[in-house]
């Protein structure tokens, strides 16, 4: 980025922008594994566990039987985003540049985080399942309430808990529910400004876990070489002939430097811990 890409010319005094992002609200909901060297790691899923009964005085008690799955979860994925920003617009902007840049990547790779977790996209090489996929949505009620009800019902009907559940919304939906007379309505709700119109989802968060940092962490080089594309390439691959990435650009030569913000974040859910509804219209 140069002095003449911000209104104003060389001068330009830039605006730090508040975090919208949802993601460390939804990141604190979820039970947290430290994935510090494992390959892999496996949460138990307790199933048709006996029930407790009350015994006699003398009487044997009943020794406990049931099926136990596995939740896997791998170690944390990438989420990334680079920024270069001339030497120039760092020493003429007020607050310097690198400041505003750096909270507007932190934003947008927590956003681009969230969309894929709430999203229904399955698993990639780079990229885990979003915690839709493959959990077809319920057909949308007549009120608010009416929904609520339907989506906690989901949860228990999965044998997990609905007390521990807790709603995303997106922004129509959130603006709906702070109008609602419901004084004894205590769930934690949290607006997601990137889901679509009209979606709400249930999370219980006795089967939600993640690992990774959480928070995206923003670091800086002067000596990178980029290649400037929104579609980035390696620099160069072996072949016959050889490709060579274009445009490539050293920091160093220009004097410039980079911004690269990074979150290492994986997680998943236990079948029927999430619950959604899209088109509500409340």
């Amino acid at each position: 980025m140069k002095v003449g890409d911000f209104p104003g010319g060389s001068i330009a005094e830039l605006m730090a922008l508040a975090d919208n992002t949802a993601l460390a609200e939804i990141f604190d909901l979820a039970h947290k594994i430290d994935m510090t060297g494992k390959a892999s790691f496996e949460v138990v899923l307790p199933s048709n566990v006996t029930e407790a009964v009350f015994v006699e005085e003398d009487a044997p008690i009943p020794s406990a039987s049931g099926l136990f799955t596995g939740l896997a979860i791998e170690p944390p994925k990438k989420v990334a985003l680079l920024a270069p920003i001339t030497s120039e617009l760092e020493y003429y902007s007020a607050p310097a540049a690198s400041v505003v840049i750096s909270q507007l990547l932190r934003i947008a790779v927590g956003n681009g985080l969230v969309n894929v977790m709430l999203g229904t996209a399955a698993a990639t090489a780079a990229a885990p399942a979003g915690l839709l996929y493959n959990v077809p949505p319920l057909v949308a009620g007549a009120s608010a309430s009416e929904d609520i009800k339907a989506l906690l019902a989901a949860i228990s009907a999965a044998g997990i808990s609905s007390r521990s559940a807790a709603l995303i919304v997106a922004s129509d939906l959130f603006a709906a529910l702070q109008t609602q007379p419901w004084p004894l309505f205590k769930r934690k709700v949290i607006e997601t400004p990137t889901l679509a119109p009209g979606t709400a989802i249930a999370i219980a968060a006795d089967g939600f876990v993640v690992t990774g940092e959480g928070a995206p962490v923003v670091d800086t080089s002067k000596s990178a070489t980029l290649h400037m594309s929104e579609i980035p390439a390696q620099i160069s691959t072996p072949g016959t002939p050889a490709t060579i990435a274009a445009p490539v650009v050293s920091m160093f030569q220009i004097d410039s430097f980079c911004l690269r913000c990074v979150a290492r974040v994986n997680f998943v859910a236990a079948p029927g811990a999430v619950a959604w509804i899209q088109d509500a219209t409340w």
